[in-house]
């Protein structure tokens, strides 16, 4: 009892210049829900985000595709559900006015959302739910990394809130943002060896479109993270003593028992902090 539409060697390109190829795809709905679509796609695929004036090209590619997605006015889905496997991302970031080839690999990614009908009308209202989630994940600059060259799960859980921006680029970004659009982070998650990581709080771009945000981290596991830093050479011995001595001074039990870490975070000019300790740059963000 559904319709069912398959292909083979299918390629997609939108007048922005985005594209969606596929080996193999089968897309169904059921007749008394014909606005809910099932889709696989197996054999590989990918979504390539064509580069701008300063901004590199982004390609998301993996083995299989499977989900569904929901519509009613347009072309946008009120509701996303989707899972692949072996995922693959490239693309570039600047750092110091250049570029740096970014790679990476997963294993698995999980992706939902939805977005509410009507549309926001204000900066309060969210735009879109979305949940993000990356299992067994690595790349060529984690190799040699003393806390683990992959990192088991990687997830965030953010609203976009404010009327929506009308495209992806510089334009259509700042016309969000002066609208008062943010990120409203629910939870950004690290597990990487030993040290967990959850992150809580808002973002936005600043006057020179670049993300700034204050948010609260929580952290355990440091003291075995610290360990390895330490005896891989990373941080000397006496650091890493007294980072520790700070650290543990201010811990907590979790409800796991494991000492748990509670600190503000901020971007800011570029800059990310933990508190008063500047914890390094972030790369230059290219939206044209």
């Amino acid at each position: 009892m559904s319709f069912t539409a398959a292909a083979s060697g299918v390629a997609l390109q939108w007048p922005d210049g985005s594209a969606f190829t596929g080996q193999s795809v089968q897309v169904s709905a059921r007749p008394w829900s014909l606005s809910r679509l099932k889709v696989v796609v197996v054999g590989g695929f990918a979504f390539t985000l064509p580069p701008g004036s300063s901004r590199p090209m982004f390609k998301l590619a993996g083995e299989t595709l499977r989900g569904g997605a929901s519509f009613e006015n347009g072309a946008v889905p009120t509701a996303l559900d989707l899972t692949a496997d072996a995922v693959s991302g490239s693309g570039g970031i600047g750092v110091g006015g250049g570029q740096n080839l970014m790679e990476l690999t997963a294993s698995g990614l999980e992706l939902s959302g939805s977005r509410p009908s009507p549309n926001p009308s204000t900066d309060t209202d969210i735009a879109f739910d979305l949940t993000v989630k990356l299992l067994d994940l690595s790349a060529p600059a984690l190799e040699g990394n003393p806390l683990g060259a992959m990192i088991k799960q990687a997830a965030v859980h953010a609203d976009l809130m404010g009327v929506p921006p009308r495209s992806l680029d510089g334009a259509g970004l700042k016309a969000w943002r002066d609208g008062g659009g943010n990120l409203d982070i629910k939870e950004l998650s690290l597990q990487w060896g030993q040290l967990n990581l959850s992150i809580e709080g808002t973002a936005a771009l600043d006057d020179a479109m670049q993300p700034e945000g204050a948010f609260t981290a929580k952290l355990s596991g440091f003291e075995p993270a610290i360990d390895a830093l330490d005896g891989a050479g990373w941080i000397k011995a006496g650091a890493a003593s007294l980072a520790k001595l700070a650290l543990g001074i201010t811990a907590r039990p979790g409800p796991d028992g494991k000492l748990v870490v509670t600190t503000p975070l901020t971007i800011q000019n570029r800059r990310i902090s933990a508190g008063p300790i500047k914890l390094g740059q972030v790369p230059e963000l290219k939206l044209d």
